[in-house]
């Protein structure tokens, strides 16, 4: 297993970080960590993405939607293979902190077999991903709020 968990501040409404978390069409203008990303964000859909981990190749993949509660929540899964082979689970939760300020939590679990092995190889380039993310969103996030 491997998890990679931030929470942060960001000086923007729980509105306003949703709106940049949910408008999948604009992602290649803010989103290094994740430059494509298509489908309808609903419990039960499929998103098809491309992940840009640092040093290494694109890497496109699909992942099921689980949870999607506007304004505080997003959810999904993927899998290669089965689940027992490997499973990454992705999660954005948003809370208010006051009208214009969100502590935002971003959580990645890397599950199965192939897990560990995946850490080892490219936890580094998976850990600048996650941070990758994050200050993108904080920054595109709060440029809106202005």
């Amino acid at each position: 297993m491997a998890l990679h968990r931030t929470d942060f501040d960001v000086n923007a409404s729980d509105a306003e970080v949703w709106a940049v978390l949910a408008d999948l069409d604009r992602y290649p203008e803010w989103n290094p960590a994740l430059p494509a990303i298509s489908g309808e964000l609903r419990a039960g859909s499929v998103l098809s993405m491309t992940l840009a981990l640092p040093g290494r190749p694109p890497l496109n993949v699909k992942a099921n939607v689980l949870e999607v509660v506007p304004n505080r929540r997003l959810s999904w899964r993927g899998h290669l293979g089965t689940d027992l082979l490997f499973t990454g689970y992705r999660e954005f939760a948003i809370e208010p902190l006051a009208a214009d300020r969100v502590r935002f939590t971003h959580i990645e679990d890397l599950r199965g077999w192939l897990a560990p092995v995946f850490e080892l190889v490219m936890g580094g380039p998976a850990q600048r991903h996650h941070e990758n993310l994050n200050e993108s969103l904080k920054n595109r996030a709060e440029a809106k709020a202005r």
